[in-house]
């Protein structure tokens, strides 16, 4: 890390590197006696710590680097403890100053016998805020050190005769084993302001700007390119979705105390530029940044912004009631994921997620004349499914449903469920001219072409941010395709461009069969500012790897694993002293969940054990697949001494066991803010929400003028 200047010190930590200053090279016993007068007169203030060297991490102690003699006479360092963390039993070399800013230490010292073995000296020492002792080889320093506390953060500043992180250090066992150890310094993350982060976005540098909260919290009020990260599943998202490890990363939250964990967290996984939001969220309204509400927002400000600069058509829900009941010659074509479809669905219509609209447009209308009328849940899918088809030449008349299953609903006409029908295959005529005026649209959109050796010259390029996409049905995903691409249909990657892609000013590059899907999808996808690439000349031979997707993970901590068969036992012998935590998706846990399972979230973990009852001797982790547990425990070890055990294969393998399940919110420990409830899903909804709903999109182009970091351009 780069080295901390006396300019740059808090004036009470200024002042006391100062007096220290002024008293090395006296003899040891002077400097420790003195040295310690000057902490103490330190400790009895708690305002100068920076906040980015008083956070603890989930899993260990830390060692933040406060300041560092420039001849490495000494050094200043804050250990930040989480609730029941310890260090192993170790030396320092160098004699030493140890005192407490906030909580409580516990210190065992040792000595060692003369077989090697060690054993303990003494009585443990509890040192409570403000004192100090000291440490040397001379007056024995061999020890281990607790946090006090199981249910808070103590902090302790150590100062050391050298540059501690730079010292040669040992670590021991009971046994009288000896590992050669040095201490690192945890990073100090840095801040990055307003002004910083949008200066990146306006020069279209690469930049992920990561809200770190659950995602309803998300959708209450963020900046409008951060997208949402959840710290629950930053292990299994990060490598994946940040593929540069020096990319850099500004992390946000609204004072929930999840961003510096999470920025912790992704330095710990070999990210080097990362960053927190000065202020978070309300840092950015008090600097004049705009915030939106709901999710996947940049492409619904886009769609908006379509709409409002090429007036697409659109028809209302009586309109296209009234064309229906007359029999005229229309075809409704559903622009939605086909389960979306399936749950809900105009009368008659016809599922044709996003990017095969233009392929399969002319098989469903043949004759011109045919209306084409286009639908989502809302209004973005169907506005930008509209206007690809206008911007495609389709001959036929097109209009969007306008406000789509919410303004049917909001009519008071019913809609059908369960339905299954999906578009036909494409003739090669067909396919051939929306091949061609796609690619034109393409071209004339600024999208940029790649042939395979370019693929792999791309590919090789380090320096930049690489997203890789395959933009067919995942059908056809499934059944081949190019290896290192993942799969993400055309439709749905434009509506969710930040989920799939959220760093912003990256590289994506675009795969299809067919030349159509990527070209249409790509076009959008450059209209919103976005640096976007198409392959050309793939042949059927070049989509040969049909193993699925996997995410490359960052490695599981070790796990004490137990059975199904395991904890049905002990689930009928004695369930009061199971606390069975599941850490799936609050929808999936509702859908169904191993009897007795509380619901809870990772980044409320420590809440979460507090509305559990009395009497727990034994914790057990479970989700889908228990790959999420897997992470979960190591966090939670820093907040229990009970034993944890995670649920080899998860609720799948109970499920696969067929054991009995239950259904429903039956034990909350978390509140269910992990997914944000959207006013167009399912079938429940109040009129009220749908309406305020469809206001806000209106205002999202008003909004784009406010914010005015977009670079959106409607071609």
């Amino acid at each position: 890390m780069s080295e901390v200047q006396q300019s740059d010190l808090p004036p009470r930590l200024r002042h006391f590197v100062n007096q220290l200053e002024s008293v090395i090279g006296a003899d040891e016993a002077a400097v420790i006696e003195q040295g310690a007068s000057f902490l103490r007169e330190l400790l009895s203030h708690d305002d100068w710590l920076p906040a980015e060297a008083a956070a603890p991490h989930p899993q260990f102690y830390r060692q933040y680097l406060l300041y560092r003699d420039p001849a490495a006479r000494f050094s200043v360092v804050s250990f930040v403890w989480g609730p029941g963390q310890f260090t192993p039993i170790h030396d320092h070399t160098v004699w030493g100053l140890v005192g407490l800013l906030r909580g409580a230490e516990i210190s065992h010292d040792f000595r060692r016998k003369p077989d090697g073995t060690l054993e303990r000296h003494g009585e443990p020492q509890r040192l409570e805020t403000g004192t100090v002792v000291a440490v040397s080889p001379t007056l024995g320093d061999i020890h281990q050190v607790y946090n006090a506390y199981s249910d808070r953060v103590s902090i302790g500043i150590h100062v050391y005769g050298a540059d501690i992180g730079a010292v040669d250090r040992h670590v021991f066992t009971l046994d009288g084993q000896v590992k050669p150890f040095r201490s690192g310094y945890a990073p100090q993350i840095p801040y990055r302001s307003y002004e910083q982060v949008r200066a990146e976005l306006l020069a279209g540098r690469e930049i992920a700007l990561l809200d770190v909260r659950e995602e309803d919290p998300h959708a209450q009020a963020h900046p409008l390119f951060a997208a949402n990260f959840p710290y629950n599943r930053i292990e299994i998202d990060a490598y994946t979705k940040l593929p540069r490890r020096d990319v850099p990363i500004v992390v946000l939250d609204d004072g929930e105390g999840l961003a510096l964990p999470s920025a912790l967290r992704l330095h710990q996984l070999g990210y080097t530029d990362v960053a927190l939001l000065e202020g978070g969220v309300s840092g950015w309204r008090a600097a004049g940044g705009e915030l939106f509400r709901d999710v996947n927002v940049p492409s619904k400000a886009f769609g908006e912004l379509v709409e409002h600069e090429r007036h697409t058509p659109s028809l209302s829900a009586p309109e296209v009631k009234a064309l229906i009941d007359q029999g005229e010659n229309i075809v409704i074509l559903d622009a939605r994921r086909y389960d979306e479809y399936q749950t809900m669905s105009i009368p008659g219509s016809i599922s044709v997620p996003g990017a095969e609209l233009a392929l399969r447009a002319r098989e469903l209308a043949p004759d011109p004349a045919t209306r084409i009328i286009v639908n989502c849940a809302g209004r973005t899918r169907s506005i930008i499914g509209t206007q690809s088809l206008i911007n495609a030449g389709v001959p036929n008349p097109v209009s969007a449903l306008r406000n789509g299953t919410i303004g049917w609903t909001l009519a008071e006409q019913q809609l059908e469920h369960g339905q299954s029908r999906s578009y036909p295959p494409a003739s090669e005529a067909n396919r051939a001219t929306a091949a061609r005026d796609a690619r034109a649209l393409a071209d004339r959109a600024g999208v940029l072409r790649l042939d395979r050796a370019q693929l792999v010259a791309l590919r090789a390029d380090r320096t930049r941010s690489n997203y890789l996409f395959d933009i067919r049905s995942p059908g056809e995903y499934g059944d081949g395709h190019l290896p290192g691409f993942r799969s993400a249909p055309g439709g749905q990657l434009v509506q969710e461009t930040e989920q799939f892609a959220p760093v912003r000013g990256a590289r994506i590059v675009l795969a299809d069969s067919d030349g159509v899907r990527a070209n249409l999808s790509a076009h959008w996808l450059r209209q919103m500012n976005h640096e976007v690439y198409v392959v050309d000349g793939l042949q059927a031979s070049d989509f040969s790897e049909t193993a699925p997707w996997k995410d490359e993970l960052a490695p599981a901590p070790e796990a004490d694993e137990i059975s199904v068969d395991t904890l049905a036992e002990w689930l009928a012998d004695a369930p009061q002293q199971v606390a069975l935590l599941d850490f799936t998706s609050g929808v999936n846990y509702q859908k169904r969940h191993i009897p007795g399972a509380w619901f809870a979230l990772r980044s409320q973990l420590a809440a979460a054990l507090a509305q559990l009852p009395e009497g727990v001797q034994r914790y057990v982790l479970t989700c889908g697949s228990s790959l999420l547990a897997r992470y979960v425990a190591a966090d939670l070890r820093t907040l229990t001494k009970l034993p944890i055990h995670v649920l080899t294969g998860g609720t799948a393998a109970w499920l696969a066991a067929n054991k009995p399940v239950e259904t429903g919110p039956t034990r909350l420990a978390s509140p269910l803010i992990d997914r944000y409830r959207r006013p167009y899903e399912g079938t429940d909804n109040r009129a009220e929400a749908m309406q305020a709903y469809l206001d806000w999109e209106f205002g999202l182009v008003a909004q784009l003028g406010r914010d005015g970091t977009h670079g959106f351009r409607v071609a």
